[in-house]
């Protein structure tokens, strides 16, 4: 076996006994509360009164960032010992689909569990689907952005080892099949042509892992789109971007062979998994992609954001709550809270979770459907879309999680824009896998979807909406990804959303001659 997966086999700490999931939430809530309670928000709330869980439900208010921003503003400042009695080690800003600049502390404890999470994911893939041998693409973007600083001189945005840990950079860069120093390359243009080769280059490429579906379409599409740079670093090599590329006869004959029959497997023969987000609004688009990779298996990514990691992959099916991550609560549309073993199949929920970097009862605003639970109780949450993302024109009310839904049966690029000027709704869709008729079928499947929200019918019944119509993009996803980069977000990060309701999406998409 590769050295580098003995790594990630040998830093998994060993589970020394058995205990319920309560039993193992709890025990993590206690050790949190207790390493925290002499903390300024850990006095005001009295963290070393709490006993059990309900104690810490009846003592400690539920927040959202709006709460705790103030506490993460004297943090920034270098005031200590406020949300944890722990060193902060870096700050993280957010730069999610529907908002950003949410700015947000890591602590050693805090990097710690989300390490533990993602290394328990690579030690589950490596046994089940045999990768002892071959290379792996993480997903890398350009240096687009520089790493900032906050007044009191924390970093802001720490890189590959603030996130991977320093004791696990050399394993994660021996398996990878692009440097990591390709994360520095910082014209698109350059990294993108990079990447390529790189890849190119590697005849044992087993597994791909990147966040959104959406990241690898430009680079497929430049595989076309790029012939002749490509064909000229395989044939005569050379040196771009601080890199030196040595010729590649052989890479260059499956590169050939590619274009004339668009057979991925003739790049990588031995690509096993791609791993991707597969759920709610990436959905469409992760079905695309693997109609590139007919012969692959697709392993939908977890839940995890900037705050916290809610769920961890599983090849068995919807992922699993990564219960030794952090503590959870979910919210019901009943208005009752719920525990991590209290959840019940076919319900949906709100997540609210607390973190050893300083999120106590955090609203994430994520909403999961339970799919089931493994043997040890453990639930199967599957990501239905964000609360708080939503559409209203003239009362029709419509939310992402009712939108991705509504969706998810399309088989690509699939985008719901709010106009405010018709007034009424277009269904974006891409102009490569799909023509008039076909587009004007899907439209009617969404129309008839939407019509099953009773405001929206009402609304159409009035005549205070008009009918939903489509337009066809040409390279939607490149236009978006081109713009966001342009804005200095980090293109691992960019999520396409699936319903767009600010008026600039015309923009998004480079839609100079929208009717």
């Amino acid at each position: 076996m590769d050295n580098a997966w003995r790594h990630f086999r040998r830093w998994l700490p060993p589970r020394t006994e058995k205990c319920s999931l309560r039993e193992c939430q709890f025990r993590w809530l206690a050790a949190c509360l207790a390493a925290n309670k002499t903390c300024a928000y850990g006095q005001l709330h009295h963290f070393d009164a709490v006993t059990s869980m309900l104690d810490y439900q009846q003592t400690v208010p539920l927040t959202t960032y709006h709460d705790l921003a103030p506490w993460i503003t004297r943090v920034a400042d270098g005031e200590e010992n406020l949300l944890y009695n722990a060193p902060t080690l870096a700050f993280e800003m957010t730069g999610g689909s529907h908002s950003g600049g949410k700015l947000l502390p890591y602590t050693a404890a805090g990097l710690h569990d989300f390490r533990l999470a993602v290394i328990g994911w690579l030690h589950d893939v490596a046994d089940r689907f045999d990768l002892t041998h071959g290379r792996v693409y993480w997903a890398l973007s350009p240096a687009v952005t520089r790493i900032t600083q906050t007044p009191c001189g924390l970093p802001v945005g720490g890189g590959d080892a603030l996130y991977l840990g320093e004791e696990n950079l050399s394993a994660f860069s021996s398996l990878s099949a692009v440097p990591l120093s390709l994360g520095q390359v910082e014209d698109p243009a350059d990294w993108q042509l990079l990447t390529l080769v790189y890849l190119l280059c590697c005849d044992d490429l087993r597994l791909i892992s990147v966040w959104s579906p959406a990241f690898l379409f430009p680079l497929l599409n430049a595989l076309d789109s790029r012939q002749t740079e490509i064909t000229a670093l395989l044939c005569s090599g050379g040196k771009l971007a601080g890199h030196s590329m040595t010729a590649n006869p052989a890479a260059l004959a499956r590169y050939c062979d590619y274009l004339d029959n668009h057979n991925t497997a003739v790049l990588w023969p031995e690509l096993t998994l791609i791993s991707c987000w597969d759920q709610a609004s990436s959905g469409p688009l992760a079905r695309a992609l693997m109609a590139r990779f007919p012969s692959v298996t697709l392993q939908g990514k977890g839940l995890l954001s900037t705050e916290a990691v809610i769920t961890i992959p599983s090849v068995a099916g919807d992922p699993y709550l990564s219960i030794d991550s952090n503590f959870y609560e979910f919210s019901h549309h009943s208005g009752h809270l719920f525990l991590a073993d209290e959840l019940e199949c076919g319900e949906t929920y709100s997540v609210i979770v607390t973190t050893n970097s300083g999120l106590y009862r955090y609203q994430t605003d994520d909403r999961v459907l339970c799919t089931g639970h493994s043997e040890e109780g453990i639930p199967r949450l599957r990501f239905m879309g964000r609360d708080g993302v939503n559409s209203d024109l003239v009362g029709e009310k419509l939310t992402e999680p009712f939108v991705c839904a509504g969706l998810s049966a399309l088989q690509d690029f699939a985008v719901l824009a709010a106009d405010p000027q018709a007034p009424g709704y277009v269904l974006l869709l891409s102009d490569s896998n799909m023509n008039d008729e076909q587009a004007q079928e899907s439209c009617d499947v969404v129309e008839n979807y939407l019509c099953s929200n009773p405001q929206y019918l009402y609304a159409r019944r009035l005549g205070q909406l008009n009918p939903l119509t489509y337009y066809r993009l040409h390279e939607p996803v490149e236009h978006y990804f081109r713009l966001q980069l342009q804005q200095s977000k980090r293109l691992g990060e960019i999520k396409i959303p699936v319903l767009l309701t600010t008026p600039d999406w015309r923009t998004m998409f480079d839609l100079r001659e929208f009717p």
